[in-house]
């Protein structure tokens, strides 16, 4: 019997359009690129910034370089947070059911623009202190120095938040994470494209997977 569970973030628990990213990215005069997003992520820009490994200020000069455009910082944060889409209203709900349940935990690859937008985003919208008072704790890759699917970044929210990989699940809905996770000897569950992550649990919220 499990006594942890590890969400991913982004997709099972807040929803992103990285068209809508996209959009506003072409609305602050980006032309270079019909797709910015995708043609950062090629150039391994995000990864790094995801990782922590550069600063705000130069993934905002490396945009700039590789998207040819003047854009200032606040705009592309501005367009680097346009990301999220929905926090569905259902899922406070079963969180705030789980958690009397089971340790929750979170551990998203995001870097430290969308980081703190997407813990605002989520408090603002379940209830001041959401996270703080339902997960047993929120870990990020920017502050982790590592990114999902290397399979050290689970080995260290494990000892960092004392639990046991054996009594713990992860699900996540990147094939490539949970296979990663799965190699360690976590119980990893993929939720599928297109289904929320409340099909997962009975109405007992028991895993069904």
């Amino acid at each position: 019997m499990f006594k942890n569970i590890i969400f991913d973030l982004c997709g099972p628990i807040i929803t992103l359009d990285l068209e809508m990213m996209n959009r506003r990215f072409r609305d602050f005069g980006v032309t270079a690129a019909d797709k910015p997003y995708q043609c950062l992520r090629e150039k391994g820009l995000t990864k790094r910034f995801e990782q922590g490994v550069i600063s705000p200020e130069d993934f905002c000069a490396e945009v700039r370089s590789v998207l040819g455009c003047d854009i200032s910082d606040n705009d592309i944060f501005e367009c680097w947070n346009t990301v999220v889409s929905s926090f569905p209203p259902h899922h406070a709900e079963l969180f705030n059911r789980l958690s009397k349940r089971y340790k929750l935990f979170l551990l998203s690859n995001s870097d430290v623009v969308n980081a703190k937008f997407f813990h605002d985003y989520i408090n603002l919208r379940a209830g001041a202190d959401f996270l703080e008072r339902t997960f047993s704790g929120v870990f990020f890759s920017c502050d982790l120095r590592l990114r999902k699917p290397d399979p050290d970044v689970f080995r260290k929210v494990a000892c960092t938040a004392g639990i046991n990989l054996a009594d713990t699940v992860f699900i996540d809905d990147c094939r490539g994470h949970v296979e990663s996770a799965t190699g360690i000897g976590l119980k990893s569950v993929l939720l599928p494209q297109g289904s929320d992550i409340a099909d997962l649990f009975d109405e007992n919220l028991e895993l069904l997977a």
